[in-house]
């Protein structure tokens, strides 16, 4: 069984560098996994049902067609970035998770948490609560519903927004553990029964060795698809790092 994990893409209609290491990434490598575990952040910006006929993603959503199709599971985790995602796994034959508690495997034997990483900064600040809000069933209604391109000009104006408070999130580490993630929140992933944790969100590939104290673990963080794919390999019980993620972005 041979199992991969990434996240944090970013796929834009701005940088097609990004859609074309994705596709050949799927050529290359889909043939040979069984699953492909996809933590959120997939796209930079996503309006809803409506993107799917828009070229913006149109090579990348044929290329995790012919994925699927060819025999590899494909599973979503919708990430920060990844909204009213209602249609996606219809279109594409990908496997959604609802979004929510981390998602649990077992992977060789280990209880494996699953999750896009967002929720584990400890985060309570206005940005992560016009997040909470931007994804709650009235807005979604709202705004799956407006013109394409009227949608797409607001989720380019929020996604400035969002990057310019991130900025500022960076600079204040205050309540990030060097991982980069909230440690409480690690800590409550691990007494819930996982023995891995595996999330995207920070940008940074990185193997952490029991990351809560007086408990026995392993913490891996996927880096983004910035400077090239990046990816976590699972195959006969061996786990590696692969390719290169930017620090931070």
């Amino acid at each position: 069984m041979r199992r991969l994990f990434l996240s944090d893409v970013h796929l834009t209609p701005a940088d097609p560098a990004r859609t074309r290491r994705l596709v050949r990434f799927l050529a290359q490598e889909g043939p040979r996994a069984n699953e492909i575990y996809i933590l959120g952040d997939l796209f930079d910006y996503w309006i809803g049902p409506a993107h799917l006929h828009l070229p913006d993603y149109r090579e990348a959503l044929d290329a995790l067609r012919r994925t699927v199709r060819g025999g590899t599971r494909v599973v979503f985790l919708r990430g920060n970035r990844d909204f009213y995602m209602r249609g996606f796994g219809e279109a594409t034959g990908i496997e959604v998770v609802p979004r929510g508690t981390p998602a649990r495997i077992s992977v060789d034997g280990r209880r494996v948490a699953l999750c896009h990483g967002d929720f584990l900064e400890g985060r309570r600040d206005l940005g992560f609560l016009a997040e909470r809000l931007i994804r709650s069933r009235l807005v979604e209604w709202i705004w799956t519903r407006l013109p394409a391109s009227l949608a797409v000009a607001g989720a380019r104006f929020y996604r400035r927004v969002s990057e310019g408070n991130n900025r500022r999130n960076w600079l204040d580490r205050r309540y990030l553990a060097p991982y980069g993630l909230d440690a409480d929140q690690v800590a409550g992933v691990f007494a819930a029964g996982a023995e891995v944790l595996i999330c995207g969100h920070v940008h940074r590939a990185r193997e952490v060795r029991d990351p809560v104290p007086g408990r026995q673990g392993v913490l891996y963080t996927l880096g983004d698809w910035t400077a090239g794919e990046s990816y976590l390999e699972v195959e006969d019980g061996r786990w590696r790092l692969r390719g290169k993620g930017d620090e931070e972005s």
